[in-house]
């Protein structure tokens, strides 16, 4: 996603739109995390509720409506906490450290091919809950939080895809790794 759309130079102090890619690689990120934290909420309020053996209270959701409802607040929340995140991370950082982070994450191709897939997982997800909650086949939630609760589940099974779907294995990145070879190799820094 974010090679298609900013120039990826030779060298990283030349790297332009520094703070735009990594604010957009870092939000990305979040809205996945957040997800999974989001889908794991309802499992977790099940399993607390068992420890202490108090009835769980009955919710007035569909059990694929409170997975979708938890997903889009998860993904909202994670992408809040990512982006706070960053901003005290980078706070009073120079312009050549963004700009080496930038072209750096530009540079890792898995990294860039994660993000088509969650990207494209992403527009799937929205426009398949939109749709159908616009034909009466919905989850019986509104319009706005199936649609981010299917861009969520969309982001997250993109990246689950592009790792069952990844030519790398462990064992072949630890020898690239160790070998010194890669994107991020001493050849291919400068």
């Amino acid at each position: 996603m974010l090679p298609q759309l900013f120039k990826h130079p030779d060298y990283a102090e030349d790297q332009p739109s520094a703070h735009t890619i990594l604010t957009v690689h870092c939000l990305h990120r979040g809205f996945t995390a957040g997800t999974i934290i989001g889908l794991a909420s309802p499992f977790a309020r099940i399993a607390f509720t068992t420890i202490l053996r108090r009835p769980s209270p009955a919710l007035p959701l569909p059990w694929t409506a409170r997975l979708l409802s938890s997903a889009a607040v998860g993904s909202l929340g994670g992408t809040a906490v990512t982006g706070v995140g960053m901003i005290a991370r980078m706070w009073g950082r120079d312009e050549i450290e963004w700009q080496d982070r930038s072209w750096r994450i530009l540079a890792n191709k898995t990294q860039n091919r994660e993000d088509d897939w969650s990207a494209g997982g992403i527009i799937i997800g929205a426009m398949a809950l939109a749709f159908a909650t616009r034909r009466g086949a919905g989850v019986g939630l509104p319009l706005g939080r199936a649609s981010l609760g299917g861009a969520a589940v969309g982001s997250l099974l993109g990246t689950v895809g592009h790792v069952l779907t990844s030519s790398n294995s462990v064992e072949e990145v630890e020898k690239k790794v160790v070998a010194g070879e890669g994107p991020l190799a001493p050849e291919a820094k400068r």
